[in-house]
This record gives C-alpha cells, sequence and structure tokens, in this order.
C-alpha cells in the first residue's frame, strides 16, 4: 500500500504561524521531505518547523538547485520525485515542506506533477500556508488592498516593471534581490512608495521604509517589497 503524499506550506519564518493543519500533519507522517539548493546551510522551511518535529521523524534531503536551467531544474525534479515514491511505496507517508504557501512560485508544484507523472495513483493533500506578503503587510499593520483596488503579485522584475507600477496601485515585488536598485531606480520615476521585508517573521528578519538605503548592497534572496500609493509612513524598524 502506497503512503500519503503532503505538501505542507510552513509559512515565511514564524513557527506560531503554522496552521493546526500543518501541525497535525507534521505529528502524523514519520518522513518529511526537505528541499535544499547546494548554497544552503540548512533548509530554512526545516529551521520553522523544528519545534514541531519528533525525534522519531526521518528527514528525506532532496538536492533541489536554484538554478535558471530548464534542463538542471527538469531531472532535479524528476530525482526528487522518484525519491519521494521510493519512501511511499514502503508504505510510508511523506510531507514535502515549503517556505510560505504550496501553491505560489513553489518547486512543490513541480516535483508533484512528476510525481503524479509516474504514479498517478498516490494520494495526495496540499495544505496551505501563509504567504510572506501576507504576513508582511500584518506586520507592518498596513492592507496589501482595500476596497475594490487591485493587487499585483510579480515574481521577479523585468523591463515592464514601470509599466506595472504606473498601472497598479498596489504591488507586491518578490525575488528582488538580483534587480533592486532597478526596483528603487523605477519607484522614484512614481508617486508609490515602497516598504522592504526581509525574513519575515524569523530571528532575521528586517523592515526598511528607506530603500535608497540599501543600494549597493547585498540583498537577502527572502526579500520582498510593498508598494502602495497611499503608504506616507517614514523612518526604518
Amino acid at each position: 500500500m502506497l503512503g500519503k503524499f503532503y505538501g505542507l506550506g510552513v509559512g515565511p519564518g514564524d513557527p506560531k504561524l503554522l496552521t493546526l493543519k500543518a501541525v497535525e500533519v507534521l505529528n502524523a507522517v514519520p518522513v518529511v521531505a526537505v528541499p535544499k539548493s547546494r548554497v544552503d546551510r540548512e533548509s530554512v522551511a526545516l529551521h520553522i518547523v523544528k519545534p514541531y518535529l519528533s525525534d522519531r521523524v526521518q528527514l528525506l534531503e532532496l538536492d533541489l538547485p536554484m538554478t535558471p536551467d530548464p534542463l538542471v531544474l527538469e531531472m532535479a525534479w524528476q530525482a526528487g520525485a522518484e525519491r519521494i515514491l521510493d519512501v511511499l511505496q514502503e508504505g510510508l507517508d511523506v510531507a514535502f515542506l515549503t517556505i510560505g504557501d504550496v501553491s505560489l512560485y513553489s518547486t512543490y508544484q513541480y516535483v508533484l506533477q512528476k510525481l503524479q507523472g509516474i504514479a498517478p495513483e498516490v494520494e495526495v493533500e496540499t495544505v496551505p500556508g501563509i504567504t510572506s506578503f501576507a504576513a508582511s503587510a500584518a506586520l507592518l499593520n498596513e492592507p496589501l488592498a482595500s476596497g475594490n483596488e487591485p493587487l499585483l503579485i510579480l515574481p521577479s522584475v523585468d523591463d515592464d516593471v514601470a509599466h506595472y507600477l504606473r498601472q497598479f496601485p498596489n504591488l507586491v515585488l518578490m525575488k528582488v534581490s538580483r534587480d533592486f536598485d532597478k526596483i528603487v531606480q523605477k519607484l522614484q520615476t512614481t508617486n508609490k512608495q515602497g516598504v522592504f521585508v526581509s525574513r519575515c517573521g524569523s530571528e532575521q528578519q528586517k523592515v526598511i521604509r528607506d530603500l535608497n538605503s540599501l543600494v549597493g548592497t547585498n540583498v537577502d534572496y527572502l526579500s520582498l517589497i510593498l508598494v502602495r500609493e497611499s503608504n506616507s509612513k517614514e523612518g526604518d524598524d
């Protein structure tokens, strides 16, 4: 009998932001799959859930590199799915950890697709988690959007960012580390203000409203910028 496969959103960083459902799954599964890139010293997702793991849980580390190379990614997703299937075929349930929510720009989506391709009979349950931008807005005590306002979520910055900044009153700019200086430059041409949040909910959390103070620095990859027209607050936290 095959084990059950769970996709587990563990939130942005604070273990207290795990859902009751996520904790329930963590208390029940014998195996937790931990995606890691080669640059990770320790999985951020694993660090978040550690308070809820028993000493008996088995960790299944999966090499899932951070690279734009589609061939490397496809091979890694396939290899990860095959390793997970090996465990499921032993009759053991597996929970795959994902920072934030499993349905938003998550590696879990690709691994699940590969797993279902080789073993469509596997039972799957996807457990949502709190997104980094929802947690960041709560931290700031500010809305992501109000009334009938639209909200645009951009996973990275390209040449169209200035167009989006003009067209939308509220934006979430994710994965900003690579193009941070460019984002600040584009923001300065609009009437909008941005708030930088890094590693929300963790011990390394940073909230900075003066984006210019970060220009030319190395920005943490677990960072985002919330953009609103009506944000008039100043100062750093």
